[in-house]
């Protein structure tokens, strides 16, 4: 059976990085999807975007570094640092895939911490980007657990769940402007928050996430060891995103912005992405609200964002 992915390493920045990609027709935009965390790779579920997405875009995802496949083949070699850093592996993925496909430009889809590479790159290199993608978009760390802690207090509050409303009081003054003990208490809040998503990673059913995960072609044992070291690996990165504000940086954007947010993210706030989009000066922008979705619209619903990509796909 012939393989409609290809695996493979490549050398950046002193380090190997795991490349999966989907390809497609020679005409088909590349679109490099930033995964979140830092260190929440999501190759492995890559398949369920193909199977959802289908010939629209060359998908190519990168497992970052101190993330899945890249994190096990450099086992302590090239730790994540510092998010410039991050952004310098970034520049030397995208000028790999540039001669790869022959391409100029390509899409780039930021989920999560993946939004804080992606729109950071969009504004450093607007030459090599085709189309800004944000989904999960992150605008102030800050305000979104600040924000967050109280959207989840009111679904906890609709829910009537008494034992989440305790955990949540138990927080106390959240977020606590000490970095490490925010830290120390953001996985607490996590854990409520996946009650009310769903999606890969979300922590609210690890048995399905195990499946989901055995089913990809690209799956290996081993990878779940990447899993476990996540947040040792990559907290110097946690620590230097809780002071990210995109509100710090120029709205002005040379390429075309689109945001796919859903409706009901208590991770990074849809009420905070749609009020920053207001203020976005691009060639063109667009805003997606999914009804109903969480943190990952992608895997919650998949046939309303493939409808969403597919309108962004149409512009191109």
């Amino acid at each position: 059976m012939k393989k409609e992915f290809e695996e493979e390493y490549v050398e950046v920045n002193g380090i190997a990085h795991f490349l999966l990609h989907y390809p497609k027709a020679p005409d088909a935009p590349v679109l490099l999807y930033l995964h979140g965390g830092p260190g929440s790779m999501e190759s492995l579920f890559a398949y369920e975007l193909d199977k959802a997405w289908g010939d629209m875009f060359t998908q190519v995802h990168w497992d970052q570094r101190g993330a899945g496949k890249t994190l096990l083949r450099n086992k302590k070699l090239g730790m994540p640092e510092t998010i410039e850093q991050m952004l310098d592996d970034l520049h030397g993925i995208i000028a790999y895939l540039q001669r790869k496909y022959q391409i100029e430009k390509l899409v780039l889809l930021g989920h999560s911490w993946g939004s804080v590479l992606g729109i950071l790159y969009a504004l450093r290199h607007p030459e090599n980007v085709l189309s800004y993608i944000g989904t999960g978009q992150v605008i102030s760390m800050m305000e979104n657990e600040r924000t967050a802690f109280q959207e989840v207090w009111k679904m906890a509050e609709k829910a009537g769940n008494r034992k989440h409303l305790l955990a949540l009081g138990n927080l106390g003054d959240y977020p606590p402007d000490d970095p490490e003990l925010l830290l120390k208490k953001l996985p607490k809040l996590r854990k409520i928050q996946a009650a009310y998503d769903n999606g890969p990673g979300s922590g609210s059913d690890q048995g399905e996430l195990l499946k989901l995960l055995r089913r990809s072609p690209s799956f290996r044992w081993n990878d779940l060891i990447g899993l476990i070291r996540v947040m040792k690996v990559n907290h110097p990165l946690h620590l230097q995103l809780l002071s990210f504000a995109l509100t710090d940086y120029p709205s002005h954007y040379q390429m075309p912005v689109h945001y796919i947010l859903g409706e009901a993210d208590t991770i990074a706030p849809t009420s905070l992405g749609k009020a920053y989009f207001d203020t976005i000066d691009a060639p063109r922008k667009t805003i997606t609200v999914i009804p109903g979705a969480g943190h990952n619209p992608m895997y919650e619903r998949p046939d309303e964002f493939a409808a969403a990509l597919r309108a962004v796909r149409e512009t191109l």
